[in-house]
């Protein structure tokens, strides 16, 4: 069998012909809301969300002033923006109708919801949000059951009304759950950096030379190069532990927590190309089943809802 695709990679960016850079960049940016990152004069731009180098990239090189291609054609049927929950695909409704954009039509796929429209070129467009996994539709063994039904877009426009009125109201506090899951992350936490650290140690010896005592490693822990990748893991712990701190002026905020569990997702990639940490615990695990272990035990509360 043919070996599937890393599960890591996803679709990074589309690059669009468009007729009219202004037109376009008015659809992408004023009304859907994506930023500018760079612009090629009166020929092509990038946008973004987040900060990202480009999500969309648009323009004029071969189709300034064109036509979308007629029907009966082969090339994109549309392209798909993945909005990170309801109430921010519920914003995106929100501009279409404040700017009188019409859509071709609304689906709850029992996966996802989306809304589906056409951009001032013609070209196809998917707005759209996952569900959580687990509440995927499956058939009884276990294979996924999508659906087209109709979506119920009055719960698209409260769920975005709902989410600006709590942030008019001030960041939501870190809740007792969110705080029982960020101490049980923390406790993972730790037992990796141990499984790492020692794992760190017995390379350095082959390499180097003897630990000595717990003191001694403790210094290299501070001092050594070989041991710094570790220090990005350890600031996490710090981190939370910061966050958890109920005696601080300003108490955490649920965003906080969330950025937390995001962070250390990110972190906890590992990559024979990537980074130092992504490289070096890349060669963890592949070593030791004991840092196997104690990833999928930090990936099991980063998952839980």
């Amino acid at each position: 069998m043919v070996k599937p695709i890393d599960p890591r990679t996803d679709v990074g960016h589309v690059h669009l012909k468009v007729a009219d850079l202004e037109r376009a960049l008015r659809f992408y940016g004023d009304v859907l809301g994506f930023e500018l990152i760079q612009r090629m004069g009166n020929s092509a731009a990038f946008l973004s969300a987040g900060g990202y180098h480009h999500h969309i990239g648009l323009n004029t090189w071969e189709s300034r002033g064109g036509r979308a291609p007629a029907p009966g054609t082969t090339g994109l049927y549309h392209f798909a923006i993945r909005y990170p929950d309801r109430a921010s695909l519920g914003d995106a409704l929100k501009r279409l109708n404040d700017t009188g954009i019409a859509l071709d039509g609304a689906s709850d796929h029992g996966v996802s919801e989306a809304l589906y429209l056409r951009d001032p070129d013609g070209n196809g467009l998917e707005l759209y949000y996952d569900r959580p996994r687990e509440e995927w539709p499956r058939a009884a063994d276990g294979s996924l059951e999508m659906r087209t039904e109709p979506l119920d877009l009055g719960v698209l426009l409260s769920a975005a009304a709902d989410a600006a009125q709590a942030a008019q109201s001030g960041p939501q506090p870190l809740d007792a759950a969110a705080r029982e899951r960020l101490r049980e992350l923390r406790l993972r936490l730790l037992d990796l950096h141990k499984v790492l650290l020692e794992d760190a140690r017995v390379a350095y010896e082959m390499d180097r030379a003897r630990v000595g005592t717990n003191a001694s490693l403790l210094q290299l822990v501070i001092h050594d190069p070989w041991f710094a990748w570790l220090h990005s893991l350890s600031g996490l712990v710090v981190r939370i532990d910061e966050t958890l701190d109920t005696k601080i002026s300003t108490p955490a905020a649920a965003a906080d927590g969330v950025a937390l569990l995001e962070e250390v997702d990110r972190l906890l990639t590992a990559s024979e190309a990537g980074n130092e940490f992504a490289r070096r615990y890349f060669e963890a695990l592949q070593r030791q089943p004991a840092v196997v272990l104690a990833h999928a035990a930090v990936k099991r509360v980063l998952k839980a809802r």
